[in-house]
Order: C-alpha cells, then structure tokens, then sequence
C-alpha cells in the first residue's frame, strides 16, 4: 500500500515553499507587473473608446441639429419664395388691368370723339341740306343770318343721342 515517509514530506514542504518564496521574490514582481500594464491598456482602451463614442453622439448630434437647421431655412426661403411669386404675380395682374382700363378709356374717348366729329359733321350737312330744301320749297333765299339762326335753332331742337 502507501506508505507515507514524513522526512519525504516535509522536505516537499520545505521544497514547495522555498520555490514559493523564490518566486515571490523573482518571478511574482513582474507578472504583478505585466498583469497590471495590461489591465491599464485594458482600462485606457475601454475609456479611449467611451470618449470616441461620446464624440460620435456628440457629433451626430450637431449632424442632426445643423440638418435640422438647414431644412427650417430651407422651408422659409420657399415660403418667402412662394410669398414673393404671389406678390409678383399680383402686381402683373394689377399692372395688366391698369393697362386695360388705360386701353379702353382711350378707346372710350376716341369714340367720344369720333362720334362727336361726326355728329357735328351730320349737323353740318343736315343744315346745308335743311337750306336747300328750303331754297327749293321757298323757292327764294333767305339771307344767310337768318338761315343760320332758323338752322341753329333746329339743330338745337334735335334730340343729342349720345347714348349708343
């Protein structure tokens, strides 16, 4: 069976913890050491990459603002653009019809005048007419101041159309 040899074991005890020690004394130092660089490069990653990530929402953010911004500006030149369009498109319109009441006003007054012309041109015949007729029917003349008050009169007489 087993037999245990207690100088064996304590002298693997002593063994054991000499090595223990020797390696507490060299060897612990350095891993503690490197343990620690690497936990720090660990920790230096990590926090390297919660700013970059605080910086990108920081970014994205502003991204989001400025878009924002740009499509509120963007909305108001349209409206001050549409704005602008009616307001052109109205005073168009309003300098087309001051344009056409001017063209027919015009037209108004020159058939006035036309129409008066040519009343005055007919009343002017019909009185040269009315004097010979009557030279005809009287068969003698009249003298001319009297032809022409009888003719004024008559004219005078006649109903003004001025409505037509």
């Amino acid at each position: 069976m087993l037999d245990l040899d207690p100088g064996l074991m304590i002298w693997a005890w002593v063994t054991f913890f000499v090595l223990l020690f020797i390696l507490y004394k060299i060897a612990w130092k350095p891993i503690l050491s490197v343990i620690d660089k690497r936990e720090k490069t660990i920790q230096d990653s990590i926090d390297r990459a919660e700013k970059a990530k605080e910086e990108a929402e920081s970014l994205l953010e502003k991204h989001d603002q400025l878009m924002q911004t740009a499509e509120e500006e963007s909305q108001k030149m349209l409206k001050e653009n549409r704005e602008l369009a009616e307001k052109s498109r109205q005073e168009i319109l309003e300098q087309a019809k001051q344009n056409a009441d001017k063209t027919v006003d015009k037209a108004k007054s020159e058939i006035e005048k036309e129409k008066e012309d040519a009343l005055y041109s007919l009343r002017s015949e019909v009185a040269d007419l009315a004097i010979a007729a009557t030279k005809k029917i009287i068969g003698e003349s009249l003298d001319e101041s009297k032809q022409k008050s009888i003719i004024d009169e008559f004219i005078q007489k006649m109903p003004k159309s001025t409505q037509h």
